[in-house]
């Protein structure tokens, strides 16, 4: 019984992963279809930016507060819950009437996915044996990573076929599919461990962590200013460039970790800060043929830095903890990043661009650097 439980449960977990594939989907996709979202509403491109903005951000916020709220329930409510939720906001983001309507379904929306997001990763942990947990981890990781390459490409294809609505419709049909597999398996029915949000906060006390985090939400305002109007940035299918994105981010994901262990944190930082600074300052002013060579850079480079990040902060404290403030990051400066590209290009145009990210991972290198500084005294 016990060794056919440790065969059965690695494969339970896949619903998990396509969850978060539907999130990621959700997240990156939005970039592709931007230009036609914003005309059929009749706004800028750059005002059409804060549907990104506004997920990020609560997304960034509610993943620590409503993990808290939420502890005392059983993982299984909440990752069927915030699954059909989540559907439902997905469902009313397809039929919007306009702005106002889409913004507010995108909060509830991101909200909804920062319940499931945390609650898939510990009930992966909790369904697998000891010795599979990291694969088990790693279903959830990677449904993430996968919709950059497959979903986000996917939806924007369907878009350019149908309309932008339906990038949100095939969100939310992949969300009911994942709550049609979690409620055949039996996953999340472990009951979850408890904590405070004065607790899972903690951490941010400590100046080296507080510094570290900032690196990283320096680092993806810098990225996110381009990619969410990657569409008026590139020509060609953006499809293409997002799927490339994809890519090279999986490569920087997996480079990232395996270059820490040999050289350590620091100097992969720097050099992927340098790399994502150069790639993206350059991208509005090149032609046709090498921007695609500078978004593979991108890629590369802004996921290298979120994979190096990850690792150096799990080495400052509880790691769960902290995994999970450096994620309020990265979507913190998500949405900061949407928010100061939409600025620029409402004001300046798209040749301005370059400028956040020359600012951002400029800022990065520096506080990276007397971090650095201070952990060696």
């Amino acid at each position: 019984m016990t060794d056919t439980r440790r065969r059965l449960r690695p494969t339970a977990v896949a619903p998990l992963g396509i969850g978060a594939f539907a999130i990621g989907t959700d997240l990156f996709v939005v970039a592709g279809v931007l230009p036609d979202l914003a005309a059929d509403l009749g706004v800028t491109v750059g005002t059409a930016g804060l549907t990104v903005t506004v997920f990020a951000l609560a997304y960034a916020t509610g993943a620590p507060v409503l993990g808290a709220l939420l502890a005392a329930r059983p993982m299984r409510q909440v990752l069927i819950g915030s699954l059909v939720l989540f559907a439902v906001c997905n469902v009313v983001s397809a039929l919007a009437p306009g702005l106002g309507v889409l913004l507010a379904a995108r909060v509830i929306a991101a909200l909804a996915a920062s319940a499931y997001g945390p609650a898939a990763g510990a009930a992966a942990i909790a369904a697998a044996p000891a010795s599979r947990r990291g694969r088990a981890l790693g279903v959830v990781l990677g449904g993430s990573a996968v919709a950059t390459v497959l979903g986000a490409p996917l939806g924007v294809l369907l878009a350019s076929l149908l309309s932008w609505r339906a990038a949100f419709g095939l969100v939310a049909v992949l969300a009911m599919g994942t709550v049609l597999g979690l409620l055949r398996s039996g996953v999340g029915s472990e009951r979850p461990a408890r904590s405070t949000l004065g607790e899972r906060l903690r951490p941010l006390r400590s100046p080296a962590v507080a510094g570290t985090l900032a690196v990283t939400f320096l680092a993806m305002a810098a990225s996110n200013s381009h990619y969410t109007y990657v569409a008026v940035l590139v020509s060609g299918p953006v499809e293409l460039h997002i799927a490339a994105f994809g890519l090279a981010g999986i490569a920087g994901t997996w480079w990232g970790g395996a270059a820490v262990d040999r050289y350590g944190s620091r100097r992969v930082v720097t050099a992927m800060l340098v790399v994502l600074g150069t790639g993206l300052a350059t991208l509005p002013h090149v032609a046709a043929t090498t921007a695609l060579a500078a978004v593979v850079a991108w890629g590369f480079a802004a996921w290298g830095v979120v994979s190096a990040q990850h690792h150096r902060v799990t080495g400052m404290g509880p790691a769960p903890l902290l995994l999970a403030l450096n994620s309020s990051a990265i979507n913190l400066g998500f949405a900061a990043g949407s928010l100061l590209g939409g600025r620029v290009i409402d004001g300046a145009g798209t040749g301005s661009l370059w400028l956040i990210p020359v600012v951002c991972c400029g800022a990065g290198l520096v506080l990276h650097g007397i971090l650095g500084r201070e952990a060696r005294s």
